[in-house]
C-alpha cells in the first residue's frame, strides 16, 4: 500500500497540470510585483510569506477584508506581476490587464500557469477505500466551473469500481437541496461517502456544515478539500502544503523577471509541488470505525 501510495504521489507531480499542458505566459519586466489576498486566512498567510522569502525581488502584499478588492483598490495595473492567493483574489482582477500567477483557486483559466492547488482525485477516492473497503458509491455536488474536473473524477472513480454521484448546482442552496435529495431519495446506506470538492462557487460554509451533520447522524464519512476543514470536523483532505504553492509561484516569478517563457510542460525546470498530503480527522476516524491503520500506511498524518 506505502508503495502504491508512492507511485500516486509521483503522478500527481507529473500529472497534475495535464488540463493546460499547452499554456505558455511570458512577460515584460513588470511594473510592480503584487501578492494579493484575503486577510486572516492562515494558507494564505503561508502562500505570501514563503512567496516573499524567495523572489528575488520585494514584492508589495495587498491583504483585503469583506469589502472585497478591485484591481483599482489594490493598486494593481496592466504589466504587473501579480501573486493572487484564493479563488476571490484571482477573480477580483480578472480582465486587469496584469500577468497573473494564481495560488490556491481551484477554478483557473486555461491561459494562466501556477502551481496546482489539489492532487488528481483518483488519490483522494483510494484514501476513502483505505479507510473503509466497502465504499463503493460516492455523492458530490458541484458547479458549472468544475465540470472538467468532475468528467476527470468520474472516470478515476470507474477505473476504482466506485460510482460517482454528481449533481450539477448553480449556489450554495442548491447543493443543500442536492446532498438532501441524493441522501434521502435513496435506500439506507446506498450512499457510502460525501466529496465536497473545492468548488467555491457552490460549496459555501452552508453545505460544509450540512454535510459534517449528515456525518454525524448518519454516518457517512465527509472528504473535504484541505487540511482547514478536517481541523473543521471533515473525515479526510488530500492536498498540497500552501508553502509548496508559494515556493512554486516564486520559482515562476523569478522566471519571467528573467524574460523566461513560462509552459505547463517545464516540470523538469520547476517545483511545482513537493507532494500531495493526506490529513484524517483522527475523532472522526475513530467514531465511524475506520481504518486508521492502513491510513497510516498511506502516509496519511492522523491529527
Amino acid at each position: 500500500m506505502a508503495r502504491c501510495a508512492a507511485a500516486l504521489l509521483c503522478l500527481v507531480a507529473l500529472g497534475a497540470l495535464d488540463d493546460r499542458a499547452q499554456a505558455t505566459q511570458k512577460s515584460a519586466p513588470p511594473v510592480q510585483v503584487v501578492v494579493l489576498k484575503r486577510a486572516g486566512v492562515t494558507a494564505y498567510e503561508e502562500v505570501a510569506e514563503e512567496f516573499g522569502e524567495r523572489c528575488r525581488v520585494r514584492a508589495r502584499v495587498v491583504s483585503f477584508g469583506d469589502e472585497g478588492v478591485t484591481a483599482d483598490k489594490a493598486g494593481i495595473g496592466r504589466g504587473d506581476l501579480v501573486v493572487t492567493v484564493g479563488q476571490e483574489a484571482l477573480d477580483a482582477i480578472a480582465g486587469a490587464g496584469a500577468v497573473v500567477i494564481p495560488t490556491l483557486a481551484f477554478h483557473i483559466p486555461p491561459a494562466l500557469i501556477g502551481p496546482p492547488v489539489a492532487p488528481p482525485p483518483e488519490l483522494l477516492l483510494r484514501v476513502l477505500q483505505a479507510a473503509r473497503g466497502s465504499i463503493r458509491r460516492v455523492a458530490t455536488i458541484y458547479g458549472p466551473r468544475s465540470q472538467a474536473a468532475i468528467d476527470a473524477a468520474s472516470r478515476a472513480a470507474s477505473r476504482l469500481g466506485i460510482t460517482l454521484i454528481a449533481t450539477r448546482v448553480d449556489s450554495g442552496p442548491e447543493a443543500v437541496r442536492a446532498l438532501h435529495a441524493m441522501i434521502e431519495g435513496r435506500p439506507a446506506a446506498s450512499i457510502h461517502a460525501i466529496w465536497l470538492p473545492g468548488d467555491t462557487d457552490v460549496v459555501t460554509p452552508q453545505v460544509f456544515q450540512y454535510a459534517l451533520r449528515l456525518q454525524l447522524e448518519l454516518g457517512i464519512p465527509v472528504a473535504a478539500a484541505t487540511r482547514q476543514q478536517v481541523h473543521s470536523g471533515a473525515l479526510v483532505a488530500v492536498d498540497f502544503n500552501p508553502r509548496a504553492a508559494g515556493r512554486a509561484a516564486a520559482n515562476i516569478a523569478n522566471r519571467l523577471l528573467d524574460g523566461k517563457a513560462v509552459s505547463a510542460q517545464i516540470e523538469d525546470q520547476l517545483e511545482l509541488t513537493s507532494g500531495a498530503r493526506i490529513t484524517v480527522n483522527e475523532q472522526v476516524a475513530r467514531r465511524l470505525d475506520l481504518d486508521l491503520a492502513a491510513l497510516a500506511k498511506m502516509g496519511a498524518r492522523i491529527e
